[in-house]
Order: C-alpha cells, then structure tokens, then sequence
C-alpha cells in the first residue's frame, strides 16, 4: 500500500470530506442539487460519499505501491467509475429509487464537472493518506478521524 493503511485512508476520506462539506455550505452558489444530496439524505449520502473516496483509494493502493501510480490510478479508477455510474443510470428506470433519480438530476445539473471533482476528492484522500497521516502516531490519526467525523456530520446538518 506504499505509506498507506485501511486507517490513514479512511482518516483521510473523512478529513476531505469535511473540507468539501465547508466549501459547499459556506459557497452559497454551489449547486442546488449538491446542497439537497445533504439536506435530504443526510447522513446516508455522508456515508456513501466517505465509503466512495475509501474504496476509490484502497483500489488504488492494491495495483501498485508507487504512490504516483497510485494518483493516476485513482483518477483512472474514478473516471471509470463515474461514466459507468452515469450509463447505467441512463439505461435503468430511476423512478423507483430516490437516491438515483437524485443522482441522475445531479449530473443533468453538473455534467462533466462531475469527473473533475470526483477525481479531486480521490487524489486528496490519497494525498492526505500519504503526505499528513503517514507521519503520525495511530492515536493521533484516530483522533483526526473522530474528530473529522464529528466535523463532517455538524455540516451535513446544517445543510
């Protein structure tokens, strides 16, 4: 895993999420249906948006050990997932499901901007992983993590 653990991913992935929880709340001009992701699937989409970046990132870390590789390959790992997300979404009935039928207004909102933050988020998670959390204790990166999480979920219940 190259200077990375299940933990210091997970830390990570959290400590991104709570900074992109920031940038939408306090940036008024964020999307609309970004901003309803968190109001109406609160927690749940918390969940699933930490739980995307850690297993974006563990991928990553399995096919190589040079944390360079590691960064395309998430990136890579990201934009095919994402573009296979967005087919089966147009090729499914939404309507049954509210999470997808969310889904599928977020990208008509988004489009393309989608792949490119996405692919922010996995390169932050690993980046954290590798350059912040690989220098410290275990403790202190559980600390970060409680702590992260705590953080994260003030914000999404502001929304």
């Amino acid at each position: 895993m190259n200077n990375h653990s299940i933990t210091t991913l997970i830390v990570a992935a959290l400590i991104v999420e709570y900074f992109v929880l920031c940038a939408l709340y306090f940036n008024k001009n964020s999307g609309k249906t970004i901003r309803q992701w968190y109001s109406q699937f609160t927690i749940g989409a918390y969940v699933m948006d930490v739980t995307s970046a850690i297993i974006g990132a563990f991928l990553a870390t399995l096919l190589t050990s040079n944390y360079y590789m590691q960064l395309l390959f998430v990136v890579l790992i990201g934009l095919i997932h994402d573009i296979s997300f967005g087919l089966f979404l147009n090729s499914v009935n939404t309507k049954s499901s509210k999470v997808l039928e969310f889904f599928k207004s977020y990208a008509k909102e988004n489009g393309k901007i989608i792949l490119f933050v996405d692919a922010l988020i996995l390169v932050s998670t690993l980046a954290i992983s590798n350059n912040l959390l690989n220098n410290l204790s275990e403790p202190n990166i559980i600390f970060l993590g409680i702590a992260s999480s705590y953080f994260g979920l003030l914000m999404v219940y502001s929304f």
